[in-house]
């Protein structure tokens, strides 16, 4: 079934104890996510959309892994195009990879669907970010 795609609509704003996970979804290249929202969740619990995989459509998910490396005091890394709900982030989890010397870091700002790492001293890095 091509450009098949999974939609959960808002019956008073609740959504609750669902899993979506281990599927695997094709589509012809259209951009089609493979979940999808209609209408607005405001109580969100116990909801898991995670190791999914699609080839030809976006994937989606709850749970998210990124990745960004530069030289400097800040990193950010965006999972907008990721998480499924906005502005919803409730844990994370980085590690900062760095050749200098036992340098400061720190969660600095958890935002829309972005997570800042700052540092007080200019430096290389690589920075892993999980997220749900």
């Amino acid at each position: 079934m091509g450009d098949a795609f999974i939609i959960l609509k808002s019956i008073k704003g609740v959504i609750n104890g669902v899993n979506i996970v281990d599927n695997m979804f094709s589509g012809s290249g259209k951009g089609i996510d493979i979940v999808q929202i209609n209408g607005n969740f405001g109580n969100i619990d116990q909801v898991v959309i995670d190791q999914n995989n699609a080839q030809g459509m976006n994937l989606k998910a709850t749970v998210a892994r990124g990745f960004t490396q530069g030289n400097g005091t800040s990193w950010r890394v965006d999972f907008i195009r990721v998480l499924l709900f906005l502005n919803k982030i409730r844990h994370v989890q980085y590690s900062l990879s760095t050749s200098e010397s036992f340098p400061n870091h720190a969660l600095g700002n958890v935002s829309g669907n972005s997570v800042l790492v700052e540092s007080n001293v200019a430096m290389p890095a690589d920075v892993y970010v999980t997220v749900d």
